[in-house]
């Protein structure tokens, strides 16, 4: 069983899904500390001019706190210039799915938690690049909660069963390989090589979030890209 692992990033770019597809059993990392200024809080999207940043505010008093106990702003202001500025950028795409749009910034009150509010958009980017994929919460695996880095990721995976596991090549910075070979679990790492697909404006912008996608392209587009890959752009880490 391929497993990847990943934290619950916002509206998170195509290398996200790429993973994800690839793999049998895809788990949002919920349970590590909250990164200040990462993907779990920001994403970009397509504008005339290249690209801009929409980045949800969480205050200081929650960065040493887990994803999943992160609250969302109280203040809305936020979800307010983000919903305005991917209006003002995409509505006048055939594919912009402004139904879903309304719901996410302005429909899901019930939603109180960065990690609730996330998952919204990966379920639903998920589901419009007809990925079917398993999506698991390392919060409801009973994982030890003291372990870091590689003992945390060996842990996701011992738990599950699995026998291999998809890293981006920015693990190669961490990741202990040695970890993986004493579990019999296959360590390999996958490069996102940005493909070219229609948008908005003249050029080709690479790393938006997927959702630039799936509002200028039908998603053929990526399904032929993981057809294509068909694993063989893994690096193995022998």
């Amino acid at each position: 069983m391929i497993v990847s692992i990943h934290q619950p990033n916002y509206l998170p770019y195509i290398g996200f899904f790429e993973k994800m597809a690839l793999s049998d059993v895809f788990v949002l990392l919920d349970t590590v500390q909250f990164s200040r200024d990462s993907f779990t809080q920001r994403t970009r999207i397509r504008t005339k001019d290249g690209s801009m940043w929409l980045t949800i505010p969480i205050g200081k008093e929650n960065y040493l706190k887990p994803i999943n106990k992160i609250p969302l702003p109280e203040e809305d202001k936020w979800l307010k210039k983000h919903k305005l500025s991917i209006i003002a950028n995409y509505s006048k795409l055939e594919r912009f799915d402004n139904s879903f749009v309304n719901q996410y910034y302005s429909g899901c009150r019930e939603i109180t938690t960065l990690q609730e509010f996330n998952e919204f958009g990966i379920f639903y980017l998920k589901n419009k690049l007809g990925i079917q994929t398993k999506i698991v919460r390392a919060s409801e695996l009973n994982l030890k909660t003291y372990l870091r880095s590689t003992e945390l990721l060996v842990d996701v995976l011992d738990t599950l069963g699995a026998d291999a596991y998809i890293s981006g090549l920015g693990g190669k910075k961490y990741i202990d390989a040695n970890q993986f070979s004493v579990k019999n679990i296959k360590l390999n790492y996958l490069e996102f090589k940005p493909f070219p697909y229609p948008q908005r404006w003249n050029g080709f912008e690479p790393y938006m979030n997927a959702l630039d996608l799936v509002f200028n392209a039908d998603r053929e587009m990526f399904l032929q890209e993981i057809s294509v890959l068909n694993r063989s752009e893994w690096i193995d880490s022998k």
